[in-house]
């Protein structure tokens, strides 16, 4: 018995759609995000859009997903530098580079599905989260944070200060607050505090160092 294989995507249909998505939430923001509005931008019909992405919260993930940059995990040798570094990058990841207004009513939508929640955590959450769960556990290794320090709930807190300045339009997390975050943690878990805040005089950074 033949198989008969449909039409291989287009991957140029695929990209003018994504770009079409992230253009419209930009413009409209999530309340005014419609396929109509992606298929007219991206040159294509609703149909040819669904037969992609079944759902247009996984639409959405895909599109959010283009636009995030997932640079090396910072390895400077200096722990503080690092651990700041990685938080920046996740404000990067999940506020800058984001639509604004987008990531919490899409994460209230994905919520009550297991199958679309895993998926936006997989793509949006997940990643910039493994690269600062890394340096804390490099932190570890070189004898600066306690041995029995908990990697994931220090990446939890630092993490979740993030998160809500995404979520919450009264409670931004600007970069500039990267450095107190990571200094109030470390305080907690680090070895020798004050050797690390040396550490990171020594590295010369552009970080506001603790006193």
């Amino acid at each position: 018995m033949t198989r008969h294989v449909g039409r291989p995507r287009d991957p140029a249909i695929d990209r003018s759609v994504l770009e079409a998505t992230l253009a419209v939430l930009r413009e409209y923001g999530y309340a005014g995000f419609s396929l109509e509005g992606v298929a007219a931008r991206a040159g294509t019909t609703k149909p040819s859009i669904a037969r992609r992405w079944r759902r247009r919260q996984e639409l959405i993930i895909a599109a959010l997903t283009t636009v995030l940059v997932r640079p090396p995990v910072p390895d400077t040798g200096c722990t503080r530098c690092d651990l700041i570094d990685g938080v920046e990058l996740l404000v990067d990841a999940v506020i800058r580079r984001m639509p604004p207004g987008v990531l919490a009513p899409l994460i209230a939508e994905c919520a009550p599905d297991p199958e679309l929640n895993q998926k936006l955590t997989d793509a949006l959450v997940r990643p910039p989260r493994e690269a600062l769960m890394q340096t804390v556990r490099r932190a570890i290794d070189r004898g600066h944070l306690r041995p029995d320090t908990d990697a994931e709930l220090v990446v939890d807190l630092l993490a979740s200060l993030v998160f809500q300045g995404s979520l919450l339009a009264d409670a931004p997390f600007c970069s500039e607050r990267a450095a107190d975050a990571v200094d109030l943690v470390l305080r907690g878990v680090a070895v020798d505090f004050r050797a690390l805040v040396e550490i990171s005089h020594r590295h010369g950074g552009t970080h506001r160092h603790a006193t």
